[in-house]
């Protein structure tokens, strides 16, 4: 239960405002029916710097770190993408960078907004080296996405993992942001909640972006629809 936010050709001078708005979230992004407010069990950034991810995670409230964000910011300004993800965790007593969002995989990021339940099941398909024994739900859906990545294109490897959890599990969402570097991807499936579990797409001269939320006024948002899938080249 998060909110997500990927943005292609990420130049801090023109994405400011956006980057501050999706922050706000933290506080006073929505939540579902019960629910108590906020987004504050931690959050993550991924960006490029000459060709190679860097992720930046912390178990925090991002609200109380704003300065180290901008500080990564300032020292990144430019990205092929960039992802940010602010966590509302589902399970008790993970509230750590080591669970926080994004997760990575060589030059790969990802991040993810849902549930997947019973999710251990996935574990016997996972052929890559370094899962830990505390992996929880996300980590272990991208393991086995990157474990498919092997021998498939990164989309389809994608897919195939969503579509293994749709036919034989219970989740929440899918909704996922992942990045190579070279693509943006994005999907949206829920179960549930649609209010609550969305995402809308804007573009604004070469870039494209991803949001759990509209994040500006002056921007025309699009719902994405469920079970919709993007790649979007960078």
């Amino acid at each position: 239960m998060c909110r997500l936010f990927g943005v292609t050709h990420f130049d801090l001078s023109r994405h400011e405002a956006l980057i501050k708005g999706f922050c706000d979230l933290a506080l006073n992004g929505a939540v579902m029916p019960g629910d108590p407010p906020g987004h504050l069990d931690g959050w993550g950034l991924a960006l490029y710097r000459e060709g190679k991810l860097e992720v930046h995670k912390s178990g925090a409230n991002l609200l109380e770190e704003t300065d180290r964000l901008w500080d990564l910011l300032q020292r990144t300004p430019f990205s092929p993408v960039l992802i940010l993800h602010l966590r509302k965790s589902a399970w008790k007593g993970s509230s750590t960078a080591r669970h926080a969002h994004p997760f990575q995989y060589g030059n790969v990021a990802f991040a993810h907004n849902g549930v997947v339940y019973g999710y251990e099941r996935l574990l016997p398909a996972i052929t890559l080296p370094g899962l830990k024994p505390d992996a929880l739900d996300t980590e272990v859906f991208f393991y086995h996405v990157m474990s498919g990545a092997q021998t498939h294109d990164l989309g389809q490897a994608f897919l195939g993992t969503a579509g293994l959890i749709k036919r034989e599990y219970r989740y929440s969402a899918l909704n996922t942001l992942l990045t190579d570097g070279a693509r943006l991807f994005a999907y949206r499936d829920s179960t549930k909640e649609p209010d609550y579990y969305s995402l809308f797409t804007a573009r604004e001269k070469d870039s494209v972006y991803i949001s759990s939320e509209p994040l500006s006024e002056t921007l025309m948002w699009t719902p994405m629809d469920n079970e919709e899938f993007l790649e979007i080249p960078v």
